[in-house]
């Protein structure tokens, strides 16, 4: 359930008293953030604080979410926690766009070549962080395809008569660029990584999940068809 951001003042009274925004964070320096005006171990309170000019969409006990913009490009500012000890953060994209490449360019303008790259994006390790980032497509449209209506529906027809791995142009594209902690990240790679313990958003930041693919077929009248890439995947229907 989304949350309203009317929480600002009072949590900061509740917080601080007669205390500034500043006297809260003196004990934070510039040099020692890890993730915008954070660090590792930080409370959901101390975060808030933090992103006290930033929007709030969702507010859990193990994650904030805002609404931001990054290099031209909607995102929400994630915040998950465990213990309320802050352990991951980043950027994912709100929805499928045209130019979430920009996010992965922007990774590289400000960090350089990445310290490895895989088939799921690039990483960049760093002495208290590792560092995440990948777009991939999300919506292709495929060229106009053949069919009729036919006993079992226009699926059925439609679906047989696709070639696999038959190639399309990318209408749109999602992105994820993420820090964690390098001491919980060193700490998974030791007793092995258990995806149970992640959160939903911690899987998205992580590169473990992705948002559906969606592949569009032209009909001869011009008309698109979507069809959720898993579909065709799942032993429902196959093309061949």
């Amino acid at each position: 359930m989304k949350t309203i951001a009317f929480f600002a003042l009072p949590l900061f009274v509740f917080l601080t008293g007669c205390a500034t925004i500043t006297n809260t964070l003196s004990d934070d320096s510039k040099d020692k953030y890890d993730f915008r005006e954070t660090q590792w171990g930080f409370s959901q309170q101390r975060v808030q604080v933090a992103e006290k000019d930033s929007r709030l969409y969702l507010k859990r006990d193990d994650v904030l979410v805002y609404n931001t913009e990054i290099a031209g490009v909607p995102t929400y500012l994630v915040y998950t926690f465990k213990d309320n000890k802050l352990r991951a953060a980043g950027y994912i994209t709100e929805k499928p766009v045209k130019n979430a490449q920009n996010i992965t360019k922007m990774c590289i303008d400000k960090l350089g070549p990445p310290t490895k790259r895989t088939n799921e994006g690039m990483n960049w390790d760093t002495p208290e962080t590792v560092i995440f980032a990948n777009a991939y497509p999300s919506h292709i449209t495929l060229g106009a395809v053949r069919y009729e209506h036919v006993p079992g529906g226009v699926f059925t027809n439609l679906l047989h008569n696709l070639k696999k791995n038959q190639k399309g142009s990318v209408d749109r594209w999602d992105a994820v660029w993420s820090y964690i902690d390098k001491s919980y990240y060193e700490e998974q790679r030791k007793d092995g990584i258990h995806l149970a313990d992640l959160s939903f958003y911690e899987k998205v930041l992580f590169g473990t999940i992705k948002r559906h693919e969606f592949l569009h077929y032209k009909t001869r009248t011009g008309y698109k068809l979507p069809i959720p890439h898993d579909f065709l995947n799942s032993g429902v229907a196959e093309a061949k």
